[in-house]
Protein backbone atom coordinates (compact mmCIF):
# COMPACT_ATOMS: atom_id res chain seq x y z
CA UNK A 1 0.00 0.00 0.00
CA UNK A 2 1.95 3.56 -1.32
CA UNK A 3 1.67 5.62 1.50
CA UNK A 4 -0.20 8.22 -0.64
CA UNK A 5 -3.45 6.07 -0.03
CA UNK A 6 -2.82 6.36 3.92
CA UNK A 7 -2.52 10.67 3.35
CA UNK A 8 -4.88 11.99 5.53
CA UNK A 9 -6.69 9.32 6.91
CA UNK A 10 -4.84 8.89 9.77
CA UNK A 11 -4.65 5.13 10.01
CA UNK A 12 -4.79 3.64 13.58
CA UNK A 13 -3.01 0.44 13.68
CA UNK A 14 -4.68 -2.88 14.53
CA UNK A 15 -3.84 -5.97 16.58
CA UNK A 16 -6.45 -7.75 15.14
CA UNK A 17 -5.43 -10.69 12.71
CA UNK A 18 -7.54 -10.08 9.22
CA UNK A 19 -11.03 -11.75 9.88
CA UNK A 20 -12.98 -9.75 7.99
CA UNK A 21 -15.47 -11.78 5.69
CA UNK A 22 -17.47 -14.02 7.61
CA UNK A 23 -18.72 -15.21 4.21
CA UNK A 24 -16.61 -17.75 1.18
CA UNK A 25 -14.88 -15.35 -1.03
CA UNK A 26 -15.63 -14.99 -4.88
CA UNK A 27 -12.33 -13.03 -6.06
CA UNK A 28 -12.79 -12.22 -9.84
CA UNK A 29 -10.12 -10.62 -11.71
CA UNK A 30 -10.32 -7.23 -12.52
CA UNK A 31 -7.02 -6.39 -14.24
CA UNK A 32 -3.45 -7.20 -14.17
CA UNK A 33 -0.22 -5.47 -15.15
CA UNK A 34 3.39 -5.96 -15.77
CA UNK A 35 3.88 -5.52 -11.64
CA UNK A 36 0.21 -6.86 -10.08
CA UNK A 37 -2.58 -7.83 -10.27
CA UNK A 38 -6.30 -6.63 -8.82
CA UNK A 39 -9.08 -8.89 -7.97
CA UNK A 40 -12.41 -7.89 -6.10
CA UNK A 41 -14.77 -10.28 -3.82
CA UNK A 42 -18.02 -10.25 -5.75
CA UNK A 43 -19.62 -11.56 -2.53
CA UNK A 44 -18.38 -9.09 -0.36
CA UNK A 45 -20.09 -5.96 -2.41
CA UNK A 46 -22.59 -4.49 0.03
CA UNK A 47 -24.45 -0.92 0.44
CA UNK A 48 -24.27 0.52 3.67
CA UNK A 49 -25.53 3.94 4.78
CA UNK A 50 -25.94 5.10 1.35
CA UNK A 51 -22.13 4.19 0.35
CA UNK A 52 -20.93 0.99 -1.40
CA UNK A 53 -18.22 -1.54 0.19
CA UNK A 54 -16.23 -4.25 -1.58
CA UNK A 55 -13.41 -5.96 -0.27
CA UNK A 56 -10.40 -5.96 -2.91
CA UNK A 57 -6.78 -7.58 -2.53
CA UNK A 58 -3.74 -6.74 -5.05
CA UNK A 59 -1.36 -9.40 -5.79
CA UNK A 60 2.36 -7.75 -6.46
CA UNK A 61 4.71 -9.94 -8.39
CA UNK A 62 7.79 -7.85 -6.45
CA UNK A 63 8.17 -7.49 -2.60
CA UNK A 64 6.32 -3.69 -1.49
CA UNK A 65 8.08 -1.98 1.34
CA UNK A 66 5.57 -0.89 3.90
CA UNK A 67 5.54 2.53 3.95
CA UNK A 68 5.29 3.12 8.08
CA UNK A 69 7.91 0.91 8.20
CA UNK A 70 10.92 0.04 5.89
CA UNK A 71 11.99 -2.89 7.68
CA UNK A 72 8.58 -4.42 6.72
CA UNK A 73 8.01 -5.49 3.14
CA UNK A 74 5.04 -7.85 1.77
CA UNK A 75 2.96 -9.03 -1.82
CA UNK A 76 -0.18 -9.14 -0.94
CA UNK A 77 -2.53 -6.63 0.34
CA UNK A 78 -6.35 -7.06 0.98
CA UNK A 79 -8.80 -3.52 1.40
CA UNK A 80 -11.53 -2.29 2.12
CA UNK A 81 -12.84 0.43 -0.09
CA UNK A 82 -16.07 2.25 0.35
CA UNK A 83 -17.37 4.25 -2.58
CA UNK A 84 -19.53 6.95 -2.96
CA UNK A 85 -20.78 6.70 -6.53
CA UNK A 86 -22.92 9.67 -6.98
CA UNK A 87 -20.48 11.73 -6.19
CA UNK A 88 -17.69 9.69 -7.75
CA UNK A 89 -15.49 9.42 -4.89
CA UNK A 90 -13.76 6.60 -2.24
CA UNK A 91 -12.12 5.94 0.70
CA UNK A 92 -9.90 3.08 2.21
CA UNK A 93 -10.81 2.04 5.48
CA UNK A 94 -8.80 -1.48 6.49
CA UNK A 95 -5.83 -2.11 5.10
CA UNK A 96 -4.22 -6.06 6.03
CA UNK A 97 -0.27 -6.80 4.38
CA UNK A 98 1.26 -10.25 3.89
CA UNK A 99 4.30 -11.70 3.06
CA UNK A 100 3.45 -15.41 2.25
CA UNK A 101 0.37 -15.61 3.74
CA UNK A 102 2.21 -14.11 7.01
CA UNK A 103 0.55 -10.60 8.17
CA UNK A 104 3.12 -7.86 8.16
CA UNK A 105 0.74 -5.04 8.53
CA UNK A 106 -2.70 -3.81 9.75
CA UNK A 107 -4.95 -0.31 9.76
CA UNK A 108 -8.06 0.52 9.90
CA UNK A 109 -10.32 3.78 10.65
CA UNK A 110 -14.18 3.99 10.77
CA UNK A 111 -15.50 4.88 7.85
CA UNK A 112 -17.38 8.21 9.05
CA UNK A 113 -13.89 9.66 9.89
CA UNK A 114 -12.40 8.39 6.41
CA UNK A 115 -12.12 11.45 3.81
CA UNK A 116 -13.76 10.69 0.58
CA UNK A 117 -11.59 11.62 -2.45
CA UNK A 118 -11.87 11.25 -6.62
CA UNK A 119 -9.29 8.14 -7.79
CA UNK A 120 -6.86 8.88 -10.19
CA UNK A 121 -8.16 7.18 -13.85
CA UNK A 122 -6.78 4.24 -14.63
CA UNK A 123 -5.56 2.86 -11.33
CA UNK A 124 -6.55 -0.27 -9.30
CA UNK A 125 -8.75 2.28 -7.17
CA UNK A 126 -10.46 3.75 -10.36
CA UNK A 127 -11.08 0.09 -11.97
CA UNK A 128 -12.27 -1.10 -8.65
CA UNK A 129 -14.95 1.68 -8.11
CA UNK A 130 -16.33 1.90 -11.77
CA UNK A 131 -16.97 -2.22 -11.50
CA UNK A 132 -18.70 -1.49 -7.73
CA UNK A 133 -20.59 1.48 -8.52
CA UNK A 134 -21.94 -0.53 -11.94
CA UNK A 135 -23.12 -3.33 -10.62
CA UNK A 136 -25.16 -1.71 -7.53
CA UNK A 137 -26.62 0.48 -10.33
CA UNK A 138 -27.37 -3.20 -11.79
CA UNK A 139 -28.25 -4.58 -8.73
CA UNK A 140 -31.03 -1.39 -8.20
CA UNK A 141 -32.72 -1.61 -11.78
CA UNK A 142 -33.47 -4.99 -11.00
CA UNK A 143 -34.97 -5.14 -7.28
CA UNK A 144 -36.63 -2.23 -9.04
CA UNK A 145 -38.06 -4.39 -11.90
CA UNK A 146 -38.74 -7.25 -9.88
CA UNK A 147 -40.86 -5.24 -7.22
CA UNK A 148 -42.94 -3.94 -10.43
CA UNK A 149 -43.96 -7.33 -11.46
CA UNK A 150 -46.54 -7.88 -8.35
CA UNK A 151 -48.02 -4.36 -9.36
CA UNK A 152 -48.59 -5.97 -12.76
CA UNK A 153 -49.93 -8.87 -11.86
CA UNK A 154 -52.54 -7.38 -9.81
CA UNK A 155 -53.73 -5.09 -12.49
CA UNK A 156 -53.82 -7.77 -15.11
CA UNK A 157 -56.15 -9.29 -12.83
CA UNK A 158 -57.91 -6.41 -12.36
CA UNK A 159 -58.56 -6.19 -15.61
CA UNK A 160 -59.45 -9.56 -16.33
CA UNK A 161 -62.30 -9.58 -13.34
CA UNK A 162 -63.44 -5.90 -14.97
CA UNK A 163 -63.78 -7.76 -18.88
CA UNK A 164 -65.39 -10.58 -17.32
CA UNK A 165 -67.80 -8.47 -14.98
CA UNK A 166 -68.83 -6.25 -18.41
CA UNK A 167 -69.04 -9.52 -20.60
CA UNK A 168 -71.75 -11.39 -18.09
CA UNK A 169 -73.77 -7.54 -17.90
CA UNK A 170 -75.78 -8.12 -20.94
CA UNK A 171 -76.61 -11.94 -20.50
CA UNK A 172 -77.79 -10.72 -16.94
CA UNK A 173 -79.99 -7.21 -18.32
CA UNK A 174 -81.50 -9.66 -20.89
CA UNK A 175 -82.58 -12.11 -18.21
CA UNK A 176 -84.25 -8.91 -16.48
CA UNK A 177 -85.93 -7.52 -19.61
CA UNK A 178 -87.65 -10.84 -20.72
CA UNK A 179 -90.22 -11.35 -18.44
CA UNK A 180 -91.28 -7.60 -18.25
CA UNK A 181 -91.92 -7.74 -21.90
CA UNK A 182 -93.72 -10.94 -21.82
CA UNK A 183 -96.38 -9.04 -19.12
CA UNK A 184 -97.02 -5.65 -21.15
CA UNK A 185 -100.23 -5.10 -23.44
CA UNK A 186 -99.32 -3.23 -26.63
CA UNK A 187 -100.77 0.16 -26.09
CA UNK A 188 -102.51 1.97 -28.94
CA UNK A 189 -99.97 4.13 -30.91
CA UNK A 190 -100.84 7.05 -32.30
CA UNK A 191 -98.75 8.07 -35.21
CA UNK A 192 -96.75 10.77 -34.27
CA UNK A 193 -94.09 12.57 -36.98
CA UNK A 194 -90.80 12.47 -35.01
CA UNK A 195 -89.15 15.60 -34.37
CA UNK A 196 -85.46 15.43 -35.55
CA UNK A 197 -83.31 15.27 -32.17
CA UNK A 198 -81.12 18.44 -31.67
CA UNK A 199 -77.63 17.55 -31.83
CA UNK A 200 -74.66 19.24 -29.77
CA UNK A 201 -71.30 19.07 -31.38
CA UNK A 202 -68.98 18.10 -29.12
CA UNK A 203 -66.12 20.61 -28.35
CA UNK A 204 -62.70 20.03 -29.91
CA UNK A 205 -59.89 19.11 -28.56
CA UNK A 206 -56.97 21.67 -27.66
CA UNK A 207 -54.62 20.91 -30.63
CA UNK A 208 -51.49 21.63 -28.35
CA UNK A 209 -51.15 21.46 -24.49
CA UNK A 210 -49.59 23.72 -22.67
CA UNK A 211 -46.25 22.88 -21.17
CA UNK A 212 -46.29 21.98 -16.96
CA UNK A 213 -44.83 23.74 -14.18
CA UNK A 214 -42.13 20.66 -14.50
CA UNK A 215 -41.58 20.03 -18.24
CA UNK A 216 -37.81 20.70 -19.50
CA UNK A 217 -39.83 23.12 -22.30
CA UNK A 218 -41.00 25.28 -19.81
CA UNK A 219 -37.66 26.49 -18.21
CA UNK A 220 -36.07 29.38 -20.15
CA UNK A 221 -32.10 29.60 -19.26
CA UNK A 222 -29.71 32.42 -19.97
CA UNK A 223 -26.20 33.59 -19.61
CA UNK A 224 -27.38 36.86 -17.59
CA UNK A 225 -30.12 38.27 -15.39
CA UNK A 226 -32.70 36.35 -13.38
CA UNK A 227 -32.16 32.82 -15.45
CA UNK A 228 -28.46 33.19 -15.53
CA UNK A 229 -26.34 30.89 -14.51
CA UNK A 230 -26.31 31.88 -10.59
CA UNK A 231 -29.57 30.85 -10.71
CA UNK A 232 -30.05 28.02 -13.04
CA UNK A 233 -30.30 25.37 -10.17
CA UNK A 234 -33.70 27.40 -8.97
CA UNK A 235 -35.45 27.35 -12.40
CA UNK A 236 -36.36 23.73 -12.29
CA UNK A 237 -35.53 20.66 -10.20
CA UNK A 238 -34.06 18.77 -12.97
CA UNK A 239 -31.55 21.37 -12.72
CA UNK A 240 -30.80 21.16 -9.16
CA UNK A 241 -27.64 19.83 -9.70
CA UNK A 242 -26.34 23.25 -10.85
CA UNK A 243 -26.52 24.88 -7.33
CA UNK A 244 -25.86 21.76 -5.19
CA UNK A 245 -23.50 19.29 -7.57
CA UNK A 246 -19.55 18.84 -6.16
CA UNK A 247 -18.42 18.11 -9.43
CA UNK A 248 -19.37 20.99 -11.46
CA UNK A 249 -17.34 22.18 -14.90
CA UNK A 250 -15.85 24.39 -15.81
CA UNK A 251 -12.80 24.72 -13.59
CA UNK A 252 -9.50 26.84 -13.56
CA UNK A 253 -6.43 24.90 -14.39
CA UNK A 254 -3.88 25.58 -11.81
CA UNK A 255 -2.14 22.95 -9.67
CA UNK A 256 -1.88 19.52 -11.17
CA UNK A 257 -0.89 15.87 -10.74
CA UNK A 258 1.32 14.14 -13.11
CA UNK A 259 -0.40 10.71 -14.20
CA UNK A 260 0.58 7.98 -16.89
CA UNK A 261 -2.25 9.09 -18.75
CA UNK A 262 -2.81 6.99 -22.18
CA UNK A 263 -2.57 8.72 -25.86
CA UNK A 264 -5.83 9.86 -26.68
CA UNK A 265 -6.79 7.23 -29.59
CA UNK A 266 -9.49 7.99 -32.13
CA UNK A 267 -11.15 8.29 -35.56
CA UNK A 268 -12.17 11.12 -36.76
CA UNK A 269 -12.80 10.63 -40.37
CA UNK A 270 -16.39 11.46 -40.61
CA UNK A 271 -16.81 15.35 -41.25
CA UNK A 272 -20.44 17.32 -39.91
CA UNK A 273 -23.80 16.73 -41.36
CA UNK A 274 -25.24 20.31 -40.32
CA UNK A 275 -25.23 23.16 -38.65
CA UNK A 276 -27.63 24.97 -35.96
CA UNK A 277 -28.09 28.33 -33.86
CA UNK A 278 -29.92 26.56 -31.10
CA UNK A 279 -29.94 30.17 -29.23
CA UNK A 280 -27.00 29.39 -26.76
CA UNK A 281 -24.69 28.61 -28.61
CA UNK A 282 -23.33 27.58 -32.53
CA UNK A 283 -23.26 23.70 -32.87
CA UNK A 284 -21.82 21.21 -35.65
CA UNK A 285 -23.28 17.78 -35.98
CA UNK A 286 -21.39 14.81 -37.29
CA UNK A 287 -21.92 11.80 -39.04
CA UNK A 288 -21.58 8.80 -37.36
CA UNK A 289 -18.53 6.48 -37.23
CA UNK A 290 -16.11 9.45 -35.26
CA UNK A 291 -15.01 7.37 -32.32
CA UNK A 292 -12.96 8.24 -29.32
CA UNK A 293 -11.34 5.01 -26.93
CA UNK A 294 -11.20 6.11 -23.24
CA UNK A 295 -11.02 3.98 -20.47
CA UNK A 296 -11.33 1.09 -22.32
CA UNK A 297 -14.68 2.51 -23.75
CA UNK A 298 -15.72 3.56 -26.86
CA UNK A 299 -17.20 6.87 -27.42
CA UNK A 300 -19.21 8.08 -30.43
CA UNK A 301 -18.22 11.84 -31.20
CA UNK A 302 -21.74 13.49 -31.53
CA UNK A 303 -21.07 17.52 -31.96
CA UNK A 304 -18.92 20.19 -31.20
CA UNK A 305 -20.50 23.94 -29.84
CA UNK A 306 -18.68 27.13 -29.01
CA UNK A 307 -17.99 29.27 -26.26
CA UNK A 308 -17.18 32.54 -25.75
CA UNK A 309 -14.61 34.05 -23.88
CA UNK A 310 -13.25 30.45 -22.76
CA UNK A 311 -15.55 28.51 -19.59
CA UNK A 312 -12.44 26.64 -18.80
CA UNK A 313 -9.25 28.82 -17.82
CA UNK A 314 -5.57 27.87 -17.20
CA UNK A 315 -3.59 29.36 -14.53
CA UNK A 316 -6.67 32.11 -14.38
CA UNK A 317 -6.37 32.60 -18.11
CA UNK A 318 -9.45 32.89 -20.31
CA UNK A 319 -9.09 32.06 -24.28
CA UNK A 320 -11.66 34.42 -26.45
CA UNK A 321 -13.03 30.81 -27.82
CA UNK A 322 -13.59 27.04 -26.86
CA UNK A 323 -14.80 24.32 -28.26
CA UNK A 324 -16.39 21.45 -27.11
CA UNK A 325 -16.60 17.69 -28.27
CA UNK A 326 -19.54 16.41 -27.09
CA UNK A 327 -18.83 12.10 -26.99
CA UNK A 328 -21.22 9.56 -25.42
CA UNK A 329 -20.79 6.08 -25.26
CA UNK A 330 -23.57 3.32 -25.70
CA UNK A 331 -25.00 4.25 -21.81
CA UNK A 332 -25.19 7.72 -21.84
CA UNK A 333 -22.22 8.80 -20.26
CA UNK A 334 -20.29 11.79 -21.76
CA UNK A 335 -16.66 12.62 -22.71
CA UNK A 336 -15.86 16.01 -23.44
CA UNK A 337 -12.31 17.18 -25.43
CA UNK A 338 -11.72 20.81 -24.86
CA UNK A 339 -9.92 23.38 -27.38
CA UNK A 340 -8.87 26.59 -26.66
CA UNK A 341 -8.85 29.10 -29.13
CA UNK A 342 -5.90 31.98 -28.97
CA UNK A 343 -6.10 34.51 -31.09
CA UNK A 344 -3.93 35.10 -34.53
CA UNK A 345 -4.32 33.43 -38.06
CA UNK A 346 -7.11 32.47 -39.06
CA UNK A 347 -9.19 29.11 -38.80
CA UNK A 348 -9.73 27.00 -42.13
CA UNK A 349 -12.09 24.81 -40.11
CA UNK A 350 -13.92 27.33 -38.48
CA UNK A 351 -13.90 29.69 -41.65
CA UNK A 352 -16.04 26.73 -43.76
CA UNK A 353 -18.68 26.43 -40.37
CA UNK A 354 -19.23 30.15 -40.12
CA UNK A 355 -19.71 30.86 -43.71
CA UNK A 356 -23.14 29.14 -42.97
CA UNK A 357 -23.26 30.17 -39.19
CA UNK A 358 -27.58 30.56 -39.13
CA UNK A 359 -28.01 33.95 -37.90
CA UNK A 360 -31.34 32.95 -35.72
CA UNK A 361 -31.81 30.28 -33.63
CA UNK A 362 -33.99 27.24 -35.67
CA UNK A 363 -33.95 24.03 -37.24
CA UNK A 364 -30.06 22.16 -38.20
CA UNK A 365 -28.91 23.83 -41.76
CA UNK A 366 -27.04 20.95 -43.83
CA UNK A 367 -23.53 21.97 -44.25
CA UNK A 368 -22.55 22.58 -48.19
CA UNK A 369 -18.89 22.21 -47.11
CA UNK A 370 -16.99 19.26 -45.80
CA UNK A 371 -15.96 20.40 -42.48
CA UNK A 372 -13.74 17.53 -40.28
CA UNK A 373 -12.96 17.13 -36.70
CA UNK A 374 -9.55 17.35 -37.67
CA UNK A 375 -9.50 20.59 -38.69
CA UNK A 376 -11.11 21.78 -35.08
CA UNK A 377 -8.15 19.90 -33.35
CA UNK A 378 -4.44 20.92 -32.68
CA UNK A 379 -2.12 17.63 -34.03
CA UNK A 380 -0.53 17.76 -30.29
CA UNK A 381 -3.33 16.35 -28.55
CA UNK A 382 -1.50 16.57 -24.68
CA UNK A 383 -4.04 17.02 -22.42
CA UNK A 384 -5.05 17.66 -18.41
CA UNK A 385 -8.10 15.55 -17.25
CA UNK A 386 -10.36 16.22 -14.68
CA UNK A 387 -13.72 14.79 -13.82
CA UNK A 388 -16.70 17.26 -14.09
CA UNK A 389 -20.12 17.89 -15.51
CA UNK A 390 -21.95 19.68 -18.19
CA UNK A 391 -21.59 23.59 -18.51
CA UNK A 392 -25.54 23.94 -19.28
CA UNK A 393 -28.50 22.34 -17.28
CA UNK A 394 -29.21 20.12 -16.22
CA UNK A 395 -25.59 20.31 -15.08
CA UNK A 396 -24.80 16.33 -14.88
CA UNK A 397 -22.21 15.23 -13.11
CA UNK A 398 -19.91 12.79 -14.33
CA UNK A 399 -18.08 14.17 -17.77
CA UNK A 400 -14.62 13.00 -18.14
CA UNK A 401 -13.17 16.53 -19.30
CA UNK A 402 -9.99 16.20 -21.57
CA UNK A 403 -8.45 20.01 -21.61
CA UNK A 404 -6.43 20.09 -24.66
CA UNK A 405 -2.73 21.86 -23.59
CA UNK A 406 -2.47 23.17 -27.26
CA UNK A 407 -4.25 26.03 -28.54
CA UNK A 408 -5.44 26.78 -31.88
CA UNK A 409 -5.60 29.60 -33.30
CA UNK A 410 -8.57 31.88 -34.72
CA UNK A 411 -8.86 35.55 -35.86
CA UNK A 412 -10.45 38.70 -34.36
CA UNK A 413 -12.78 38.81 -37.19
CA UNK A 414 -14.09 35.14 -36.46
CA UNK A 415 -14.31 35.93 -33.14
CA UNK A 416 -16.56 39.31 -33.58
CA UNK A 417 -18.85 37.05 -36.34
CA UNK A 418 -19.06 34.80 -33.58
CA UNK A 419 -19.87 37.38 -30.61
CA UNK A 420 -22.63 38.99 -33.68
CA UNK A 421 -24.55 36.04 -33.76
CA UNK A 422 -24.91 34.80 -30.47
CA UNK A 423 -24.88 38.84 -29.29
CA UNK A 424 -23.90 37.85 -25.67
CA UNK A 425 -20.85 35.62 -24.23
CA UNK A 426 -22.16 31.96 -23.57
CA UNK A 427 -19.67 30.98 -20.75
CA UNK A 428 -20.87 29.87 -17.52
CA UNK A 429 -18.29 31.04 -14.66
CA UNK A 430 -15.79 28.71 -13.27
CA UNK A 431 -16.69 26.41 -10.76
CA UNK A 432 -15.00 25.14 -7.29
CA UNK A 433 -13.03 22.26 -7.78
CA UNK A 434 -13.91 20.53 -3.81
CA UNK A 435 -11.29 18.53 -3.47
CA UNK A 436 -11.03 17.38 -7.82
CA UNK A 437 -7.53 16.37 -8.47
CA UNK A 438 -6.73 17.50 -12.37
CA UNK A 439 -4.24 15.31 -14.22
CA UNK A 440 -1.72 15.70 -16.85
Amino acid sequence: MKSAALKGIGFLLMSIAFAGQSHAANWVKLSESGTSKLLIDKQSILEKDQLTRAWVKVEYKKAQINSESADKTYNLSKLLWYFDCPAQKSATTQVFQYMNAETVFSAGIDVKAAEFIEPVPETDLDRAMRYVCTRAQQKKQQETKLASKPLESKALETKAQTAKTQENAPAEAEKKTEPAAAEAKPAESKKVEAKPEEVKAAPEKAAATKPTKGSTHAAHWTYEGKEGPENWGKLQPEFAACETGQNQSPVNIDATIDAPLKTLKGIQKMPAKDIVNNGHTIQANFKEGNMLLLDDTPFQMKQVHFHTPSENTIKGKPFPLEAHFVHADKKGNFAVIAVMYKEGKANAGLEKLWSQMPKQAGAPVPLNAKVAANELLPENRDYYRFSGSLTTPPCTEGVRWLVLKTPMTVSKAQIAAFEEVLHHHNNRPVQPLNGRVVLE
